[in-house]
């Protein structure tokens, strides 16, 4: 027969099993909500691209988190993180930015946000933005830098590309007309500012129109493609080539005079009277251009300068074509 306090005992013990066996339920249920948070922590972090890290300034211990080793171009956990891992993997131009930057983190205490360049194992070039914030104690000093690193290798690209569309023309590489009137207008105020010399030719290759109705639009190309080589190849480097537009070029020369100028542009008609192509049959045909030059005088607009080498190109168009014509 069971005493009522063996009763008691009994029950109390089954409320303390039960309690137990709850908080050990609510344990398993935290531990699994914790591993669940950090697996959707690791998923999203690999999804945005985006790895954190944390550096004990004391200790000089660094923590990485799983995508901060993939940015970096290793698997998770393969290695233990330094903050020389870092350093090493930095664009040697990058490098000393960031380096002011996490001192300036540690010494003053300021916040940073670079964009970087980065080389991992395989040899592959990634971009990513660094951004880092110092964590003081209650003294005020600072004891750990947390940051996170983006990679943004696919932004560049494409921010690359469309700058590159932007201003190149895509048949030749040279400089399209919008580029070519951006710098145009900037040349010109600078030689009107600093009172320097400034020359603009404008190039139009003689009878393109029969090239493309004897030969085709594809042989038409090739030998734009040929006259913008040799254009590219002919100038000095700080002579600018680009495309106006069908077979009009053009050539900003800053720092030029005309005389000088006059130099350069006549090596040039004759290397492009010395190119030959081949029709389908194997029969060779040449080309010719003509050339018009213009000086920037004081005050003159590129308005102004652009008009005078299109009068100068027509000049030499209607003297003999294949000839170069200086604006008086």
């Amino acid at each position: 027969m069971i005493t009522p306090l063996e009763g008691s005992l009994a029950l109390l013990a089954t409320v303390e099993a039960g309690f137990l066996w709850r908080a050990i339920l609510l344990r398993r249920q935290a531990e699994r909500a914790a591993r669940e948070s950090q697996e959707r922590t690791v998923e999203i972090q690999r999804l945005a691209r985006i790895g954190n890290w944390e550096y004990d300034v004391v200790t000089e211990q660094i923590c990485w988190s799983d995508e901060t080793f993939h940015i970096f171009g290793h698997a998770a956990g393969s290695q233990e993180p330094d903050f020389a891992d870092i350093l090493l993997a930095i664009h040697p131009e990058d490098s000393p930015l960031f380096d002011r930057a996490i001192q300036r983190a540690i010494n003053d205490g300021e916040s940073y946000r670079l964009d970087l360049r980065i080389r991992v194992p395989d040899g592959t070039q990634k971009d990513i933005h660094a951004q880092g914030s110092p964590v003081r104690d209650k003294h005020g000093r600072v004891v750990r830098l947390i940051g996170t690193l983006l990679d943004i290798t696919e932004r560049k690209r494409l921010e690359n590309k469309l700058a590159v569309e932007a201003t190149v023309d895509p048949l030749t590489g040279l400089a399209n007309r919008r580029w070519v009137m951006s710098e145009l207008g900037r040349g010109v105020r600078e030689a009107q500012a600093n009172r320097s010399p400034f020359a603009f030719c404008i190039c139009d290759l003689d009878k393109f129109k029969h090239i493309n109705d004897t030969y085709g639009h594809q042989a038409g190309d090739e030998v734009l493609k040929a006259a913008a080589l040799a254009i590219r190849q002919e100038l000095h480097s700080q002579d600018m080539p680009g495309r106006l537009g069908g077979d009009e070029f053009c050539v900003l020369m800053a720092g030029t005079a005309a005389v000088q100028a006059r130099i350069g542009i006549e090596r040039l008609r004759r290397r492009l009277q010395a190119l030959t192509f081949a029709d389908a049959e194997g029969c060779s045909y040449g080309i010719t251009a003509s050339f018009g030059i213009a000086e920037l005088s004081p005050g003159m607009t590129e308005t102004a300068l652009l008009e005078a080498a299109d009068q100068a190109l027509y000049a030499a168009k209607r003297r003999s074509r294949n000839s170069v014509e200086v604006a008086v």
